[in-house]
């Protein structure tokens, strides 16, 4: 079991490398954007982005997910060849489809959303961009099925290294403001594509096997409703912070709520390595016990995480903001809220092993649904009273109710023995230092930072002090590192 665990750390660290660093884009851009842009074009960026998270959801008709299936499985490479060949033109088919149609309406698009027609040109290179992407990602989805994680890596890290250079030096060289992250943006995906091709070119071939693309997409339509839903609940707020205050507030949202996304972009790269951990092929019972030990092992350095976030917000706001600090400082609560929450989110990642083994993905919509509800309620119903921290409370609570469910429904039918006690002590643990830290967060002295990273340290001695660990895991923990 813990070389499986072993296997699973060593992919998501490499995974870790090229997205996880590579998507880090937009936490290095974030100085850029707080510094160079006014809080209302940080707000049309965030608008932007979420309009481009909804689009993904449709160009990718969710057969990233079934690809992963399929090929992390044993079987013939004519039967590869079929599978992967289909899912390649059904998915360039409808992104000429929608990206036409978005290239189109740019400018209707663009009033509606963004209040003014002169962001037209937004969502024209919106449209290339995301066409590119949906192009690209079965080939990535390939690399993530052989686990040729190395491959993925190197080419993930020169595409995002490419955005960030072209973002900074357009935005702060040339004051080129927003769109001058999509003119990266679409240079960096064709890049990707152009790139990742030659990794496809084994199995893609001229023709569409109807049967085989209908396998796929029964498998995966399933997860186009759970996935179109959870960007709900992490990026339907934007719109309703827009309807219900203003393009400033927006932007301090966004800024802040991207402080929170390191602990998204770890998820992402664990979740990038799930899948294929969970289908390898061996003993049941084994890749159940790996799922209450990567259970255990995750909510160890998740809460540690968590907490270092809400201790130290303060000072990274200062730090990226400069001399525009103090407005930024007004979000101070949204990034512990939404670390907390991206935490949960991976929890809800690991609970979906019992999904992807039982092939049972109809229960997600259910779940995901419940928690895109209770977000959009919450929003309307406080956003007007409280502002914009609103919308991370909203996000928090969602992914919590979205754990609760999977958790109940998965352990009927792949029930996995989960380390209680030692999930207990992480917990209590964590309490008991936030608590201890919460008179200490404003204290922006030199006394105060000392006194805070004391308090952080003693989350690992109190779980040293509780035997949390045995000899023999502390060996192999090292043996991990």
């Amino acid at each position: 079991m813990f070389s499986r665990i072993k296997s699973l750390a060593q992919h998501t660290a490499v995974y870790g490398t090229g997205d996880l660093l590579g998507r880090a884009v937009s936490i290095l851009l974030v100085p850029v954007y707080a510094r160079h842009l006014t809080p209302a074009d940080n707000g049309i960026l965030s608008l932007a982005f979420a309009f481009i998270g909804f689009s993904a959801v449709f160009y990718s008709l969710g057969l990233n997910p079934a690809l992963i299936r399929l090929l992390s499985g044993k079987t013939d490479l004519g039967k590869y060849r079929a599978a992967f060949s289909s899912v390649f033109w059904a998915l360039f088919a409808t992104g000429v489809i929608l990206s036409s149609l978005v290239w189109i309406n740019a400018e209707s698009l663009a009033r509606y959303l963004l209040g003014s027609a002169d962001y037209s040109a937004v969502f024209e290179l919106i449209a290339a961009v995301v066409l590119l992407d949906a192009l690209s990602e079965p080939l990535f989805t390939l690399c993530r099925a052989r686990q040729r994680s190395f491959h993925y890596a190197i080419v993930r890290v020169i595409q995002h290294t490419l955005q960030l250079g072209l973002t900074a030096y357009f935005i702060a060289s040339l004051g080129r403001g927003p769109i001058a992250v999509f003119e990266a943006n679409l240079i960096s995906s064709l890049f990707a594509l152009i790139v990742m091709f030659p990794v496809g070119l084994r199995l893609i071939r001229p023709t569409f096997d109807m049967h085989a693309f209908r396998e796929l997409l029964r498998f995966g339509f399933p997860f186009l409703p759970s996935t179109l839903l959870v960007l709900i609940i992490n990026l339907s707020d934007r719109f309703l912070i827009r309807f219900f205050l203003d393009l400033d507030d927006l932007g301090i949202y966004g800024i802040t709520y991207k402080l929170g996304m390191p602990l998204f972009f770890i998820v992402k790269a664990f979740r990038t390595a799930w899948a294929p951990a969970v289908l390898d092929e061996t003993e049941e019972d084994e890749t159940r016990q790996m799922c209450a030990r990567v259970t255990t092992y995750f909510t160890l350095f998740g809460i540690f995480g968590c907490l270092i976030l809400a201790t130290f917000a303060r000072e990274i706001i200062v730090l990226i903001a400069g001399d525009n600090a103090q407005i930024y400082l007004e979000g101070i609560r949204v990034a512990p809220l939404v670390g907390l929450a991206f935490f949960f989110y991976g929890l809800y990642i690991i609970l979906t092993a019992g999904v992807y083994a039982k092939g049972r993905a109809g229960s997600l919509p259910f779940i995901v649904g419940a928690g895109a509800c209770v977000n959009i309620v919450i929003n309307i119903l406080l956003l007007p009273k409280i502002g914009f921290i609103a919308a991370a409370y909203s996000t928090l609570i969602a992914h919590v109710l979205m754990v609760i469910l999977l958790y109940l429904i998965v352990r009927r039918f792949y029930p996995v023995p989960y380390e209680y006690g030692r999930l207990g002590k992480i917990c209590v643990a964590g309490t008991i230092v936030f608590v201890v830290l919460s008179p200490h967060l404003h204290d922006t002295s030199i006394q105060g930072i000392i006194a805070r990273i004391i308090f952080i340290a003693g989350y690992p001695l109190i779980l040293w002090g509780w035997r949390f660990f045995t000899p023999r895991e502390w060996r192999r923990l090292r043996e991990l590192f």
